[in-house]
């Protein structure tokens, strides 16, 4: 049975991609420059610590700060581990299941995180938010939460990505 052969973009979807893309990377650019500037880690590391953030008191558990992240859990486990080396972060055992494990911020990491704030959300509202109209901040919330939910679909995805917000 013969596969059929790959659908090419038409023009305004090229464009659209394309723009997509480059906003997206010059976005992503500039908040890590940002983050760096401000606090000394990276964008991965910002958003690590702000879904620790989001934890209880024993934090997060490890395949679900995975799966939060969009992260495989061996990426995960190595960030946790590089975070704890910096005296961010503390990874303990969990009580009722001794393959599992909790990942939360150290007082370290709470002050590291307050300093990548402010510039990670100026950033943020400086070149995404206040470019646009509300109906258009509508628009591209709708459009990716579809965008989202349809690659959730993926084999392998996960369920969780986003469910936790790292957007301060």
């Amino acid at each position: 049975m013969a596969t059929a052969p790959p659908q090419a973009l038409v023009r305004q979807q090229k464009e659209t991609w394309q723009a997509y893309f480059d906003a997206t990377r010059l976005l992503l650019d500039e908040l890590d420059r940002r983050v760096n500037q401000d606090a000394g880690i990276s964008l991965a590391d910002f958003g690590v610590l702000a879904r620790l953030a989001d934890g209880d008191e024993w934090g997060v558990r490890m395949s679900e700060l995975a799966d939060s992240t969009v992260s495989s859990r061996s990426r995960m486990s190595h960030a946790v581990d590089r975070l704890e080396t910096l005296g961010l972060v503390e990874r303990r055992a969990c009580p009722t299941d001794r393959r599992g494990s909790y990942a939360s911020l150290t007082e370290a990491g709470r002050v590291k995180l307050a300093e990548a704030q402010p510039g990670h959300a100026d950033t943020v509202l400086r070149y995404l938010f206040n470019q646009l109209s509300a109906e258009e901040v509508d628009g591209l919330l709708g459009s990716m939460t579809t965008i989202k939910t349809s690659l959730q679909q993926l084999p392998g995805a996960s369920a969780q990505a986003g469910e936790l917000d790292s957007a301060r």
